[in-house]
C-alpha cells in the first residue's frame, strides 16, 4: 500500500487512474510475485549453466578462437550475473511474500 500512495504523490495522473481501480494495487503485488519467481528461476538456471559456460570458454581458448582475456571476462560475467540475478530474485520474492502476509 505504501508503494501505491507514493505513486499518487509522485505521479498524480497515473495515481488517480490507479485509485479508480482499487484492485490495481493487488494486481501489482501479484505481478511482482510472478516477476520475483521468474527472476529467481532465471538466476538458478544461470547458476546451473555456469560450469558449462566455463568449459566452453576454456575449450574456445584452447582452440584459439578466444583469447584468455575474453575467456576470463566471459567466466567472470556469468559468475557475477548468476549471483546477482539469483540474489535479486530471492530478495524480491521475500518482499512480495511479506507484502502478501500483511
Amino acid at each position: 500500500m505504501m508503494i501505491f500512495t507514493s505513486l499518487v504523490a509522485w505521479f498524480p495522473l497515473p495515481g488517480n487512474f490507479l485509485a479508480a481501480f482499487p484492485e490495481g494495487a493487488r494486481f501489482l503485488n501479484e505481478a511482482g510475485l510472478v516477476a520475483a519467481v521468474v527472476l529467481t528461476i532465471v538466476g538458478i538456471i544461470l547458476q546451473w549453466q555456469l560450469p558449462r559456460q566455463r568449459m566452453t570458454a576454456e575449450e574456445r581458448m584452447k582452440d584459439g578462437r578466444m583469447t584468455e582475456t575474453e575467456a576470463n571476462r566471459r567466466i567472470t560475467f556469468f559468475r557475477h550475473a548468476s549471483t546477482v540475478v539469483t540474489g535479486l530474485g530471492v530478495i524480491l520474492l521475500i518482499l512480495a511474500l511479506v507484502d502478501f502476509s500483511r
